[in-house]
């Protein structure tokens, strides 16, 4: 990002042999060292993506698919009828399908065609194993969101650059990550759920962010720092990643959903006092969330650049 040859060791992860460094300069924190693809692809089975494009229990994928169709009410905002959308790993296409319903021209690149099951037939689906593979032609879209997927990529840098080549002049980028320097990161450290090793190669804080996206010849324009969906609850997920004696990230591993037979995770007393946890710590999580948005330091943010004309 800024170029240091120094960093200091932050993190480790159980089963995995690297360390997470943070640049002393930039605030960046980066996977060293950085793994192969074919260890990449190992931290994603089909489980991962969930069943039949489906990811959670019924009652939090109700609630995931309304939160995107507000999300695609602020994506779309300013956009002309009919303008071109490219979603960057945009996975089971929640977001594709709601922009689809308000008249835009969707696109989607995926890695993995598991990832893609359940995606809505309107979406042009591309399968690449990065931007610069999948061929898009330059100054092609109106806009390109790259939502949650940055840091999951071994070259931000040069995924950011193909997004300037394909974008057209006045086209804009929104690029949601996790906020390493936010409030909750820096409270919950190791324990924070977003911090969610080894398959987050880059951990970004907002500046340094902000950083990478002119060196792409991207001009950041605002930065939000509120996500309904989630920065609450990475406050009550992390909170239970600090207590001992439960598994790591066990709240989203018992919401994930399931195929048909498959038996829930963890002994009842578990699952009684997981669930009870995120019906009693959803709305003080909000409230922190709301609270930690004022202060500009969120969980997540999402940055909007442009490429100027």
């Amino acid at each position: 990002m800024c170029e240091a040859t120094r960093a200091v060791p932050r993190f480790g992860v159980a089963g995995w042999e690297g360390r997470i460094v943070v640049c002393g300069d930039c605030g960046l924190g980066r996977s060293l060292p950085l793994p192969s693809d074919a260890e990449i692809a190992s931290w994603y089975p089909e489980a991962y993506y969930g069943d039949a494009g489906s990811k959670f229990e019924s009652i939090v994928e109700v609630m995931v698919r309304v939160v995107g169709g507000r999300h695609a009410r602020y994506l779309s905002r300013g956009l002309a009828p009919g303008a071109r959308v490219l979603d960057v790993g945009c996975g089971r296409g929640v977001l594709l399908g709601a922009l689809a319903d308000r008249g835009f021209e969707v696109h989607g690149l995926e890695r993995d065609p598991a990832a893609t099951r359940g995606v809505d037939p309107r979406a042009r689906i591309r399968i690449a194993p990065d931007l610069a593979s999948a061929g898009y032609p330059a100054a092609h879209f109106d806009q390109v969101i790259v939502w949650h997927v940055l840091e999951h990529l071994s070259d931000p840098g040069g995924t950011l650059a193909e997004v300037r080549r394909i974008l057209r002049p006045g086209g804009r980028v929104v690029v949601a990550v996790p906020n390493f320097s936010s409030l909750q990161a820096r409270w919950a450290g190791a324990s924070w759920f977003h911090l969610d090793a080894p398959r987050h190669l880059y951990h970004f804080p907002l500046p340094a962010l902000e950083r990478l996206l002119r060196r792409a010849g991207l001009v950041p324009r605002s930065a939000h720092h509120f996500s309904l969906r989630q920065n609450p609850f990475g406050w009550v997920q992390s909170a239970l990643n600090r207590r001992a004696g439960l598994p790591r990230n066990a709240l989203y591993v018992l919401l994930h959903g399931r195929g048909a037979g498959e038996p829930l995770p963890y002994d009842a007393r578990t699952r009684r006092r997981l669930r009870l946890a995120y019906l009693l710590g959803m709305p003080l999580a909000l409230g922190l969330s709301v609270v930690t948005t004022l202060l500009r330091s969120g969980a997540t943010v999402h940055v909007v650049a442009e490429l100027e004309r």
